[in-house]
């Protein structure tokens, strides 16, 4: 990518820019961006630039995204106001395409690590970008930017994996591979959400499944990407959308990005002091972390199965993204029914589920959990966090 197209020293005095909460208007900007120029060093004086905003688009977005972290984590209205990146940071703190299960984090961009890593291909003008990575030992989160230098992309609003070449996919195609083999999936998969003519963004959500990748180089390749225009057919509003994808074009190319994934992180994490108890049900684990909330819980056999709806204290329903049931023994959930040291059958189950990130500002949750056959409410908890 061309460095030369941006100014890290006005990045970072706009980043020291009081934000307010609603959008600027352009003279507002205006006002910011000239508070920020006259921060800039007096070594390197701000000059009149004009920058070619369609051309550069791409080298832009992936700076921003390293330099302007805590400016959207602060006011996501603000980083809308910046060309192209701001549609990310609001992608991330928001939710992301409608119909898909996303990552609602608002602290996400505060603790993510941002990466430098592009792919291009010859005789085509695109670039994918990896722009941030988070890894909880749970998830893997990690953001894809898709550029265009050119107008090919403007008639299109969301760029998929190609339904033309589903049958003959391979099936290492958008995972990521170590060592020459496939050893995680992303949840779900993915689509590029347009964000302006020549900008396509993407979230992509690995869950890990006890697959310690921390300090390990992958690499995560893209092949038969194509580019659709997107329509919603039908919707509940709340769990059901149905979309028409037509127009399919074709993009050229293979992409391959190679990256190391970073440690597992425990910043902003909080957890429960002890399992807590009542009719029959135990919380064991809730894990609060910048990208989901871990919540287990057990139960006698008999109580067959459950589900759970899990609520902040002003009332907010968190999203499952992700959820199963299996069996508990010794604080490990396992897939089978596992035996005690004189070979019975250990008859406690648990439920393990995964849903939106909680607000750092909230320390309380409301757990309601149901009987998975009757719906019928078996207990509720009121836990606090740190």
């Amino acid at each position: 990518m061309r460095k030369t197209n941006y100014d890290t020293d006005l990045l970072h005095a706009l980043d020291e820019q009081p934000m307010p909460a609603a959008p600027l208007t352009d003279d507002e900007f205006t006002r910011v961006l000239d508070a920020a120029c006259a921060k800039l060093p007096k070594a390197a004086p701000a000059k009149r630039r004009r920058f070619p905003w369609v051309q550069v688009a791409a080298a832009a977005a992936a700076c921003v995204v390293l330099g302007l972290g805590s400016v959207n984590f602060a006011a996501p209205a603000v980083a809308e106001q910046l060309p192209v990146v701001g549609s990310l940071f609001s992608w991330l703190n928001r939710g992301g395409q409608s119909g898909h299960t996303a990552l609602h984090s608002e602290q996400l961009n505060q603790y993510a690590e941002t990466v430098e890593s592009t792919a291009e291909t010859a005789d085509a003008p695109y670039t994918l970008t990896l722009g941030q990575m988070f890894n909880d030992g749970d998830w893997l989160r990690i953001s894809l930017m898709l550029t265009s230098e050119d107008d090919s992309l403007a008639d299109y609003n969301t760029i998929m994996l190609s339904e033309a070449t589903v049958k003959d996919r391979p099936y290492d195609e958008s995972s990521l591979i170590l060592d020459g083999e496939v050893v995680v999936s992303p949840m779900g998969g993915f689509e590029f959400e347009k964000r302006d003519d020549h900008t396509f963004v993407a979230g992509a959500n690995f869950w890990l499944y006890g697959t310690d990748l921390g300090g390990k180089t992958v690499t995560m390749k893209l092949d038969n990407l194509a580019a659709s225009v997107k329509t919603l057919v039908d919707t509940d509003g709340e769990s059901y959308w149905q979309y028409d994808y037509s127009t399919e074009k074709l993009l050229p190319g293979s992409y391959e990005l190679t990256f190391t994934v970073p440690e597992p992180s425990t910043a902003g994490e909080r957890t429960l002091a002890a399992p807590v108890t009542q009719d029959d049900v135990t919380v064991q684990v809730l894990r609060t972390t910048p990208a989901a909330t871990k919540l287990i819980l057990t139960f006698p056999a008999e109580q067959h199965w459950v589900w759970e709806e899990v609520y902040t204290e002003d009332g907010t329903k968190l999203n499952q993204e992700h959820g199963f049931g299996a069996w508990w023994k010794d604080g490990v959930y396992l897939n089978d029914p596992p035996e005690d040291d004189k070979g019975a059958k250990v008859t406690t189950r648990c439920d393990v589920a995964y849903f939106d990130a909680v607000p750092e500002n909230c320390h309380s949750l409301t757990i309601k959990v149901y009987d998975f056959d009757t719906s019928a409410e078996l207990t509720t908890f009121t836990v606090e966090l740190p």
